[in-house]
C-alpha cells in the first residue's frame, strides 16, 4: 500500500470512530435534560389526576425510583467504561466486549424490573378508572398500537 492509501484508510477509520462516539454521546447525554423535563411534567400530571392520599403514595414511590436510579448511576458508568475498554483493547477480544455489553444490559434489566415492581405497587391501590388514566399518562395514544 502506498502512503496516500494508508492516510486515507486511517482518516476513514478515525472519522467512523468519531461518528459512533458522537451518536452514542447524543443518545446517552444530550437528551438527558429534555427527557428529564418531559418525565417531570408527565409525573406532575399523574399526581394531579390521582386523589390526595394516593398521590402521596405515588410521590413516595417515584422518590424511591429516583434514589434507585441515582444508586445505579455509578454502576452504569462503570459498565459503559468497561465496554469502551473492551472496544479499545488490542487485539480486539469479542468475548470480553460481549460480556461487557451483557453486564450493561443486565443492569438495565434490573432497573426495569424495579420500576415495574414499583408501578405495580402503586397500581395495586388504584381503582380501575384511576389505573386507566395512569396507563394513558404512562403510555400516550401514539405509543399504543
Amino acid at each position: 500500500m502506498n502512503k496516500k492509501m494508508k492516510i486515507f484508510i486511517s482518516l476513514s477509520v478515525l472519522l467512523n470512530i468519531l461518528l459512533v462516539g458522537f451518536l452514542l454521546g447524543g443518545i446517552v447525554g444530550l437528551n438527558k435534560n429534555h427527557h428529564s423535563a418531559i418525565m417531570d411534567k408527565r409525573l406532575n400530571h399523574i399526581v394531579s389526576v390521582l386523589p390526595t392520599e394516593k398521590s402521596e403514595l405515588f410521590k413516595q414511590k417515584i422518590q424511591q425510583l429516583k434514589s434507585l436510579k441515582h444508586d445505579h448511576k455509578k454502576q452504569m458508568r462503570l459498565a459503559r467504561k468497561q465496554i469502551l475498554q473492551a472496544i479499545e483493547q488490542e487485539p480486539f477480544d469479542k468475548n470480553s466486549y460481549q460480556q461487557a455489553v451483557e453486564g450493561l444490559n443486565a443492569l438495565h434489566q434490573q432497573q426495569m424490573i424495579l420500576r415495574v415492581n414499583i408501578m405495580a405497587e402503586v397500581a395495586e391501590y388504584l381503582s380501575p378508572e384511576e389505573r386507566k388514566k395512569l396507563s394513558y399518562l404512562i403510555m400516550p395514544k401514539k405509543g399504543r398500537k
